[in-house]
């Protein structure tokens, strides 16, 4: 494993451990961290890279406030190129129980810098058509401070090394905390440009992000607790946001496009479900886009986000308002 000065990573985001079972996924209803995204997904060494969080926090009456830190210690190809293989890292970069606020990069946009020797070790691997390195950095969202904490019996090698804690030292839990990782691809040409987001549509008509959406309530509820009327969201993309992508090529030789997907969010109500793909790199667009909102009993605002993800590691997303009458 080569540790390296602030590698950051795109896309592909994990949440780990603390704060992460979720019932449902798209619910929000405490600190979150629902993506992250860079201007340059596919990264070329010594280049520049801005990425920023989308992190949310949704508790109803928070003691503190929520923090959000960047782990400047970047792990590039870790043993078994798995993300807790970077976790050994973490024992010899940060001592044990103690506040790691100096040490860390805080706030919810960083810029850095890919090492100019990130590929210097790097070998064509069979199968591969470029070479490249994959780096994982970390992150943490936590009402309070963090520490490293010892690993925790019982939790295997991707136990998480630190937790969150408030300023008496006492370590907070799940709605508190939320711990995760990104990646990046670092290649020496080949690029990725980020999917655009064009817009999100309600009951099959536009909307307005600043307006947001206004909905009636539930009125009836199924024996499970769901909303027996629902109401339906899609995204608005072109077909050119899936890019030509070399390394989908199917049995007959032709090369394909990007995979698309949309995950969506909700604090109020439900998704009936998580992700809807948007994209066939081989089909082309998939019939049935559209996601459906099973709206609460009572009225509320809130907010929801469509978060557009291509297989590469692009992200892109929208944010807007929701009334619930």
């Amino acid at each position: 494993m080569k540790l390296r000065s602030f590698v950051f990573v795109t896309a592909f985001l994990l949440v780990l451990g603390c704060g992460s079972d979720f019932a449902p996924k798209n619910q929000v209803s405490a600190i979150r961290i629902l993506a992250a995204r860079a201007d340059q997904p596919y990264a070329r060494p010594g280049e520049a890279v801005h990425i920023e969080g989308l992190v949310e926090d949704a508790r109803k009456a928070p003691a503190r406030p929520m923090r959000v830190f960047w782990f400047p210690a970047p792990c590039v190809d870790p043993v078994g190129f798995q993300y807790f293989g970077c976790f050994p890292s973490f024992e010899a970069l940060f001592p044990s129980g103690v506040d790691l606020t100096p040490s860390l990069a805080e706030g919810t946009e960083v810029t850095v810098t890919i090492p100019q020797d990130a590929l210097a070790n790097v070998v064509l691997r069979p199968g591969q058509r470029e070479r490249f390195a994959t780096a994982y950095v970390f992150m943490a969202a936590c009402a309070g401070h963090v520490e490293r904490v010892p690993r925790r019996g019982g939790l295997g090698p991707n136990a998480i090394p630190v937790a969150c804690f408030d300023e008496s030292g006492r370590e907070l839990g799940p709605e508190d905390f939320v711990f995760g990782y990104t990646r990046v691809f670092v290649f020496e040409q080949r690029r990725n440009a980020i999917p655009s987001l064009d817009g999100v549509t309600f009951q099959g008509k536009p909307v307005d992000p600043a307006a947001g959406i206004v909905t009636g309530r539930c009125v009836a509820e199924d024996p499970n607790g769901d909303c027996k009327s629902t109401v339906k969201l899609d995204v608005v993309f072109s077909d050119a946001a899936a890019e030509v992508d070399p390394d989908n090529v199917d049995e007959d030789g032709k090369v394909g496009r990007e995979t698309l997907y949309v995950d969506w969010f909700t604090s109020v109500g439900k998704f009936t479900t998580d992700r809807k793909i948007l994209f066939d790199g081989q089909l082309g667009r998939t019939p049935k886009s559209a996601i459906e909102l099973s709206p609460p009993r009572d009225p509320a605002k809130g907010t929801i986000w469509a978060v557009l993800h291509d297989n590469r590691g692009g992200t892109s997303w929208l944010e807007l308002p929701i009334v619930i009458e």
